[in-house]
C-alpha cells in the first residue's frame, strides 16, 4: 500500500503501464503526409526542433512545403547559418513558399545564397522582408530569375529604420 501511495504522490496517478495499458508512441504511427501537415501548422523553428523526438521524426520537417525564417527568433550570428543549413537539408520536391524576415542588417551575399538554394528547391513563392537603416537601392540578381521556371510569386518587403538624432540644451 505504501508503494502505491508513493507512486500516486510522485506522478499524481498510477502510470498507464501499471494499469495494464502498454505505453506506445501512437502519433508516430500516423501517415507521414498527416505528420507533415501537422508540422506545417507550427513555426518553422519549432517544426525543425521536433527532429529530436525520435528517429522517425528526424527528417519529417525536411518535407515541409512552406518555410519561414525570422531573424528575431535567432541569435544574430547564427541566423544566416541556420537558414543555409535548413535550406540545404530541405528535401521536399517543391518548396511551395519561403519567407525570409530579417530586421537586422544582413549581408547581400547571404541573401543571394538563400535565393539560389530556394531556386534549386523549386520555390514557387518567395517573400523577402528586410529592414534597412539608410536609403538606397537593393539589387536583385536577375541571373537567378533567368534560370528559374517555378517561381510564381515574388514579394519584396522592406522597412526603413529611421535614425532620429536629437540634442537637448540644458537651460542655465
Amino acid at each position: 500500500m505504501e508503494q502505491r501511495h508513493q507512486q500516486r504522490k510522485i506522478g499524481g496517478c498510477l502510470g498507464l503501464s501499471n494499469r495494464g495499458v502498454v505505453s506506445e508512441d501512437r502519433i508516430s504511427e500516423l501517415p507521414e503526409a498527416l505528420l507533415v501537415d501537422i508540422l506545417s501548422s507550427l513555426p518553422t523553428e519549432t517544426a525543425i526542433a521536433t527532429s529530436v523526438l525520435s528517429k522517425n521524426w528526424r527528417s519529417l520537417w525536411k518535407l515541409l512545403p512552406k518555410l519561414k525564417f525570422d531573424s528575431d527568433n535567432h541569435p544574430r550570428h547564427t541566423f544566416s547559418e541556420d537558414v543555409c543549413r535548413s535550406l540545404i537539408s530541405h528535401k521536399a520536391p517543391v518548396l511551395e513558399s519561403l519567407r525570409l524576415v530579417t530586421e537586422k542588417n544582413c549581408d547581400a551575399s547571404d541573401v543571394g545564397i538563400w535565393i539560389g538554394i530556394a531556386f534549386a528547391r523549386h520555390v514557387r513563392e518567395l517573400v523577402l522582408s528586410f529592414e534597412f537603416q539608410k536609403e538606397g537601392s537593393v539589387r536583385f540578381p536577375s541571373v537567378l530569375c533567368t534560370y528559374n521556371d517555378t517561381l510564381e510569386i515574388l514579394k519584396l518587403e522592406y522597412k526603413q529604420r529611421r535614425v532620429v538624432e536629437s540634442s537637448f540644451a540644458h537651460a542655465r
